[in-house]
C-alpha cells in the first residue's frame, strides 16, 4: 500500500492542509522545522489508518467531534481508495460526503497488520534505531534474536527470557538452596511434621488437668463465701468508724447555736436583703465622697489654663504660610543645583560641538543628521565588524583544517599496516564462559568454606556439643517419641512438685502468722489461760491443807502458813477475775493455739508429699540419663534435647548438601584446568609469552586485553583514513568561503563611504572614528532639550520664592512685630509654634470646662443615691426590728453580723447531716447513734484488726488456690489454642499449599521461557539465510562499501552469531562494531525484513522519524540510498526537520526523491 495523498483537514494545529506524494518517487522526504507540525503529521498517519484513540493530544485547536483526516491510498495491484477518518466509536470511516464506509474497507490495503505491529515494525526513529543496535550487543549478535528484534520491533527478548528463567530458578532448581521458595515451603512442612510428632496430647493427661481445674474452682467458691462474710462485718464497723467524727461535729454545732439563743429569729431572705441594703449604703457614702473631691479638682484645673484668641483668628493664614516653608527651603536648595546643572550641560554641548567640528552651538543644532542616516551608519558598523570576524574565523579555520589534514596524513603514513583481529577474536569465543566458570568455582569454594565453618560452629554451640557432624548419622539416639514421653513424665511431676511446694509454703506462712500473733499477745500482760488458773488453784489447795488439818485438830495455826494461804487465795481469785474480764483475749489465744496445732500437722503432711514427689523425679531423671548412655552423651532436660535432636537432623542434611557442593566444585576445577592448553596457544598467536603455571583468570584477562588493543588499533587506522578524507574536503570548503567573503568586503566598503558624508567624516574613516562621531550626534538632541528644561525650572523657582517672602512679611508685621528682623522662614515657624500652643490651650480649656460640668452632675447624683440607700435601709430594719430602725448604720451592721453567723452554723449542721447520710449507707441517724453507743471506739478497732488478719489469711489461701488453677488453665489454653499439634497440623497444610503454588508458578515460568526461546529459534530457522543475504547487501550500501556484507559465525555452543564482513575478508563481531555501524546494521535488518514482508503480503508505508539525526553527512547519504533501494516494494516516508537531509537526498537521488515541506 502507498499513500497518494494525506489530507490534514482538522487535526492538531492543521486546518485544510494537504500533502501529495508523487507516485513515481522511490523515497519521500517530508521536511518540517521545529514546531512546524512534523510530530502531528506522523501521528496523523497512524490515526488515519487505524482510527483515533480514545484520548488524543491533537484536539487542542479543533473539538474532538470535528477532527477529520483524509487520504487516498493505492494497493500493490493498482486498486485505489479515497476515504476520510472522523473521531468516534463506530463507523469512523467516511467518504467525501460524510457517508459511512464499511469498517473493513481498509483491510485489503493494510494486509491484516494491527496498530501495534504498524508502530513497531513499520515505524522507526533515531531512539529506537540506537536501542536496536544496543539490543544486538546484549544478545551477543545471536542470529535468531537479532532478526526477531529487527523484524518485529520488539526488544528485550533475551532479557525477558533470562528474567523468566531466573525467576523460575528462584522458585526451584535440582540443587537445594535456602533462597528458593519451594525449599522454604518444604522446610516448613518438615518442621510442622516434627512438631506434630512432638506435641501430641494424651487422654489421661487431659482428664487429670480438667479434674485439677474443677477442684480448684470448688475451693475458690468456698473461700469466696467466707470472704463475703468478713467483708460484710468489716463494712459495718467501717461505717461506724466513719460516722463517729461526723456525729461529734453535729453535737458541737448544736451547742454553739444554743449559745446565742437571745437573738431574735429572722427569715434568711430578710437577712440577705438587710445585708444588701447595708452594702448599698456603704457604696453610696463612698461614691458621694469621691464625687465631691472630683468637683474640687476639676474647678482648680479649669481656672489654671489661659487662652489667646488673637492668634486663633488668623490660624488659616499662618498654616498656609507654614505649609510653604518646605517649598521655599527646597527652592533655595534646588536653585543653585539647577543653575549648576545648566552650566554643566552648556559645557557638555560645547565639548560635543568641538568633537563634531561645528563652528558654534547654533550650527550644531541646525546640522544634526537624520535618524535614518545614523541607523545606516550603525548597521554598517555592525556589518563591518561581523565581516571582519568572519574573515578572521575563516582564516583560522582554514589554517586549522590544513593542519589537521597534514597531521592525519602523517598518522596514516606512520601507522603503517595493521592486521584484522577478527580471527583471534573468533578463536577466543569458545573460552567466553571461562570467566563464569572461574567465578562459579570461586563462589562455590567460598560457600563451602563458609558452610563448613558455620556447621562446625553450630555443632559446637549445641548442648551437649557435637565434635564430628559426619558421625551424627551413626549415633544410636533416642527417638522423638521417647523424648516426648520423658518430657511429659518429668514436666507433669515438676508441676506436681510446684503445686506441693506452694501448698507447703502456704501452710508454713499460716503457721508462722499464728505464732507471730501468739508472741505479740503474750508480749503484753500474762494471759489467764486455763492451765495457769488450774496451776494457781492447785497451789491454793496445797496451802489450805495444813490449815484444814489444824482447824480439824483444834490446833493454832502458824502465821506463816496463814499468810501463804492468803497469798495463794488472792492469786487464784485475781487470775479468775482477769480471766472473766479478759474473756475475749483468752478465747482468741486458745483458738490460735488450736489453729497452730492443726497448721503444724498440715505442714508436716505437705513436707512428706513434697519429698515423695522429689523421689519420683529423681527416678525419672535417672531413667532419662540411661536412655542416652548408648550415644555417649549426658543429656539436658527433655525440652532442650528435643530441640537438640531437631538441630542435629538439620546438621545432617546440611552435611549431605555440603558433600554435593564439593563434588560440583571439583568438577568445575577440572573443566577450568582443561582450558590451559588452548589458552597458551592463543597467547602465542597474540604475540604474548604464555604463563602455563599461572592463574588462569589473570591469563584470560591479559589475553582479552591484548585482543582489545589489537582491535582498537585496527579500528583506529580505519577511522583515521575516513577522517583524513573528511579533513581534505573541509579545507577546500573553507578556502572557497574565504574567497566569497572578500567579495562581500568590497560591496560593504562602497556603502561605507557614502554613509559617512552626513556625519561629516571622510570615506577613509575607521569604524571606531565613525562610532565616536555617531555617539556624539546621538547625545546632542538630549543635551539641547535638557539645557532648555533646566533654564525654565530656575526661573520658576525664583518667582515662587519672592512671593513667599512678601506673604511672610505681612503676617509678621500684623502678629509679631518683634520678629521683623528675623528671616522669613524663622518668623513663620515661630508664629506656627505659637499658634499650635494657643490651639492646644484652647482645646484643653474646653475639655476642662466639660469635665467640670460632668463633676457637678455626678455630685448631685451621688448625694441622691446616698439618701435613697439610707431610706431603704431604714424601711428594711423597721419591718422586723422596729427598735433598730433609727439606729446608726454601724449598730445595724453588728446585728446583721450575728444573724449571718447563726445562719452559717445552721447551714453547716445541715451539710454535716447530709454527709452523715452518705457515710451511713442508708441508715438513719438514730440507728447510727445506737450503734455508736453499743460499741466504744477501742472495741471497733480491735474487731477490725481481727477481721483484717482473717482476711489476710483468706487472701493467702486464695492466692495458692488461684495459682494452681491458673497454671492448669494456661496449660489447657495452650493445648486448646493451637500451640500444640493442632497448630503444627495447620502449618503443615499451609506448607503443602505453598508447595503446590510454587510448583505451579515454576511450571508457568519455565513454559513461558521455553516458548519464547522456541519462537526465536523458529524465526531463525525459517528466515535466516535469505534475510541475512539481503540485509548484507543493504549493510554494504549503508556503510558505503566499508563492509562487503554479513556473515555467520558459531560459538562453542554452536549458536549462530551475526558478524560484519570486511572487504578484505575479515569478520567483525557485533560487540566490536562502533555504535554508528551497529545502527546501520539494525536498519539494514529492518529494511530487509520489510522487503521480505512485501513479497508475502500487502505492506504498509515505512515511516522514519529523523532516522539520521545521529549520522554524519556521508552516512546520511548512504542511508537515503538504502531507503530508496527498497522503494520499489515498500513506500518509505522520511520525516525530518534537518534541511541538509533534504538537500543530500536531492543531490544523490535526483528525481527519484519527492521532497515535501510542511
Amino acid at each position: 500500500m502507498r499513500l497518494i495523498r494525506l489530507a490534514l483537514e482538522r487535526y492538531g494545529a492543521f486546518t485544510d492542509r494537504t500533502v501529495t506524494f508523487r507516485p513515481d518517487a522511490r523515497l519521500h522526504v517530508v521536511l518540517g522545522a521545529n514546531e512546524a507540525g512534523k510530530s502531528t503529521a506522523l501521528a496523523a498517519v497512524t490515526d488515519l489508518l487505524f482510527g483515533f484513540e480514545k484520548t488524543t493530544r491533537y484536539a487542542f485547536l479543533h473539538d474532538m467531534p470535528l477532527l477529520r483526516l483524509g487520504a487516498e491510498v493505492e494497493a500493490a495491484d493498482g486498486r485505489r481508495l479515497a476515504f476520510r477518518r472522523r473521531k468516534g466509536n463506530t463507523r469512523t470511516l467516511i467518504d467525501a460526503a460524510e457517508t459511512p464506509l464499511a469498517d473493513d474497507a481498509l483491510a485489503p490495503f493494510l494486509g491484516g497488520i494491527s496498530r501495534t505491529v504498524f508502530c513497531r515494525a513499520f515505524g522507526l526513529d533515531a531512539g529506537s534505531l540506537r536501542a536496536g543496535g544496543r539490543e544486538m550487543v546484549d544478545v551477543e549478535g545471536e542470529v535468531g534474536a537479532s532478526l526477531f528484534a529487527a523484524g518485529s520491533g520488539l526488544r528485550g527478548l533475551t532479557e525477558l527470557q533470562a528474567a523468566l528463567d531466573a525467576e523460575a530458578e528462584g522458585i526451584f532448581a535440582p540443587r537445594q538452596a535456602k533462597h528458593r521458595t519451594f525449599y522454604q515451603a518444604l522446610e516448613r512442612h518438615e518442621t510442622a511434621r516434627k512438631a506434630i510428632r512432638e506435641k501430641g496430647l494424651r487422654a489421661g493427661d487431659w482428664r487429670a488437668l480438667n479434674d485439677e481445674i474443677a477442684a480448684a474452682a470448688q475451693q475458690l467458691d468456698a473461700l469466696r463465701a467466707e470472704r463475703e462474710r468478713v467483708a460484710t462485718e468489716r463494712a459495718r464497723l467501717e461505717r461506724l468508724k466513719r460516722a463517729r467524727p461526723i456525729v461529734a461535729e453535729i453535737d458541737a454545732l448544736d451547742h454553739r447555736i444554743a449559745a446565742d439563743a437571745g437573738l431574735a429569729e429572722a427569715d434568711s431572705a430578710w437577712i440577705e436583703r438587710l445585708g444588701a441594703a447595708l452594702e448599698r449604703c456603704r457604696q453610696a457614702e463612698a461614691e458621694a465622697t469621691r464625687a465631691d473631691a472630683a468637683l474640687a479638682r476639676a474647678r482648680g484645673e479649669a481656672e489654671a489654663v489661659p487662652v489667646e484668641p488673637a492668634l486663633i483668628l488668623r490660624a488659616e493664614e499662618i498654616l498656609a504660610a507654614f505649609s510653604g516653608t518646605k517649598e521655599f527651603e527646597k527652592g533655595g536648595t534646588d536653585l543653585p543645583r539647577i543653575e549648576g546643572d545648566a552650566h554643566k550641560v552648556a559645557l557638555e554641548l560645547e565639548r560635543l560641538r568641538a568633537r563634531i567640528g561645528a563652528p558654534d552651538l547654533a550650527a550644531l543644532e541646525a546640522n544634526q543628521p537624520t535618524d535614518a542616516a545614523r541607523a545606516r551608519v550603525d548597521r554598517l558598523i555592525r556589518d563591518g565588524r561581523t565581516l571582519a570576524a568572519t574573515e578572521d574565523q575563516l582564516a583560522r579555520d582554514a589554517a586549522a583544517a590544513r593542519a589537521e589534514r597534514d597531521r592525519l596524513a602523517r598518522e596514516v603514513e606512520a601507522a603503517g599496516a595493521t592486521h584484522d583481529p577478527t580471527p583471534l577474536r573468533e578463536a577466543l569465543k569458545p573460552l567466553a564462559k571461562l570467566h563464569e566458570r572461574l567465578a562459579a568455582h570461586e563462589a562455590l569454594d567460598t560457600a563451602i568454606r563458609r558452610e563448613t565453618a558455620l556447621l562446625r560452629n553450630q555443632a559446637a554451640r549445641l548442648s551437649p556439643p557435637v565434635a564430628d557432624t559426619a558421625a551424627l548419622a551413626r549415633m544410636p539416639l533416642p527417638s522423638a517419641d521417647t523424648i516426648a514421653r520423658y518430657r511429659s513424665l518429668l514436666d507433669g511431676k515438676r508441676r506436681e512438685q510446684e503445686r506441693a511446694a506452694d501448698r507447703r509454703d502456704a501452710a508454713r506462712a499460716q503457721a508462722d502468722a499464728t505464732r507471730t500473733r501468739l508472741r505479740e499477745r503474750e508480749a503484753g500482760r500474762p494471759i489467764a489461760t486455763q492451765e495457769r488458773l488450774e496451776s494457781v488453784r492447785a497451789a491454793r489447795d496445797t496451802a489450805f491443807a495444813p490449815l484444814r488439818d489444824a482447824l480439824a485438830a483444834g490446833r493454832p495455826t502458824e502465821p506463816g502458813t496463814l499468810a501463804a494461804y492468803e497469798r495463794a487465795l488472792f492469786e487464784a481469785d485475781r487470775l479468775a477475775d482477769e480471766r472473766a474480764t479478759d474473756a475475749a483475749r483468752v478465747a482468741a489465744h486458745a483458738a490460735d493455739l488450736d489453729r497452730l496445732a492443726a497448721e503444724d500437722a498440715a505442714l508436716a503432711a505437705a513436707e512428706r508429699v513434697l519429698a515423695g514427689i522429689a523421689d519420683e523425679i529423681a527416678e525419672g531423671e535417672a531413667a532419662w540419663r540411661e536412655a542416652w548412655q548408648p550415644a555417649g552423651l549426658v543429656p539436658g532436660p527433655p525440652a532442650e534435647m528435643a530441640a537438640w535432636l531437631a538441630e542435629t537432623e538439620n546438621l545432617i542434611e546440611a552435611e549431605q548438601r555440603l558433600a554435593e557442593q564439593r563434588i560440583e566444585r571439583d568438577h568445575l576445577k577440572a573443566r577450568i584446568e582443561f582450558a590451559r592448553a588452548p589458552l597458551a596457544d592463543l597467547f602465542t598467536r597474540a604475540g604474548l609469552d604464555p604463563d602455563r603455571d599461572g592463574d588462569i583468570g589473570e591469563s584470560l584477562d591479559r589475553l582479552e586485553a591484548r585482543v582489545t588493543t589489537l582491535a582498537s588499533r585496527w579500528e583506529a587506522n580505519l577511522e583515521t583514513g575516513g577522517r583524513l578524507r573528511a579533513a581534505a574536503a573541509t579545507a577546500e570548503k573553507l578556502e572557497a568561503a574565504l574567497a566569497e567573503t572578500g567579495s562581500r568586503r568590497a560591496a560593504w566598503q562602497s556603502d561605507w563611504a557614502e554613509a559617512l558624508r552626513p556625519l561629516g567624516l571622510p570615506a577613509t574613516a575607521q569604524l571606531e572614528e565613525a562610532e565616536g562621531a555617531l555617539e556624539a550626534w546621538r547625545t546632542v538632541p538630549d543635551r539641547l532639550a535638557e539645557r532648555a528644561a533646566l533654564q525654565r525650572r530656575a526661573a520658576g523657582l525664583r518667582r515662587d520664592m519672592e512671593a513667599f517672602q512678601t506673604k511672610a512679611a505681612v503676617l509678621v508685621e500684623a502678629l509679631a512685630p518683634e520678629l521683623a528682623d528675623t528671616p522669613s522662614i524663622g518668623a513663620i515657624r515661630t508664629l506656627h509654634a505659637r499658634l499650635v500652643a494657643a490651639q492646644a490651650r484652647e482645646a484643653r480649656r474646653a475639655e476642662l470646662d466639660r469635665l467640670l460640668e460632668e463633676a457637678e452632675a455626678a455630685l448631685r447624683h451621688a448625694v441622691g443615691l446616698r439618701d435613697a440607700a439610707r431610706a431603704d435601709l431604714t424601711r428594711q430594719v423597721a419591718d422586723t426590728m422596729p427598735d433598730l430602725a433609727e439606729a446608726p448604720t454601724p449598730a445595724i451592721a453588728e446585728v446583721f453580723g450575728r444573724l449571718n453567723a447563726r445562719e452559717m452554723l445552721r447551714a453547716e449542721r445541715l451539710r454535716l447531716r447530709g454527709g452523715l447520710a452518705g457515710a451511713a449507707d442508708g441508715l438513719s441517724e438514730s440507728e447510727i447513734r445506737a450503734g455508736l453507743d453499743a460499741l466504744p471506739p477501742e472495741a471497733v478497732e480491735a474487731e477490725l484488726a481481727r477481721l483484717a488478719m482473717e482476711a489476710e489469711e483468706q487472701a493467702e489461701r486464695g492466692q495458692v488456690i488461684f495459682a494452681d488453677r491458673d497454671r492448669a488453665e494456661r496449660r489447657r489454653a495452650e493445648l486448646e489454642g493451637g500451640s500444640g499439634a493442632e497448630l503444627a497440623a495447620a502449618e503443615r497444610k499451609a506448607a503443602e499449599a505453598d508447595l503446590q503454588a510454587a510448583s505451579r508458578s515454576w511450571a508457568v515460568l519455565r513454559l513461558a521461557g521455553l516458548m519464547l526461546g522456541q519462537a526465536v529459534a523458529r524465526h531463525r530457522a525459517g528466515q535466516q539465510d535469505p534475510l541475512v543475504a539481503r540485509a548484507g547487501a543493504l549493510f554494504r550500501a549503508l556503510t558505503g562499501g566499508a563492509f562487503s556484507g554479513l556473515a555467520q559465525t558459531y560459538d562453542e555452543a554452536d549458536t549462530p552469531k551475526l558478524a560484519g564482513q570486511r572487504v578484505g575478508g575479515g569478520l567483525v563481531g557485533i560487540e566490536a562494531l562502533s555504535e554508528g555501524t551497529r545502527d546501520q546494521l539494525y536498519l539494514a535488518l529492518r529494511l530487509a525484513y520489510l522487503e521480505d514482508y512485501a513479497g508475502r503480503a500487502e505492506p504498509a508505508p515505512f515511516i522514519g522519524d529523523d532516522l539520521f539525526s545521529t549520522f554524519d553527512e556521508a552516512r546520511t547519504g548512504y542511508g537515503l540510498d538504502a531507503l530508496a533501494e527498497i522503494g520499489a516494494s515498500v513506500q518509505p516516508i522520511l520525516f525530518t526537520h534537518h534541511r541538509h537531509v533534504a538537500e543530500i537526498a536531492r543531490d544523490r537521488l535526483g528525481d527519484a526523491v519527492d521532497v515535501l515541506e510542511l
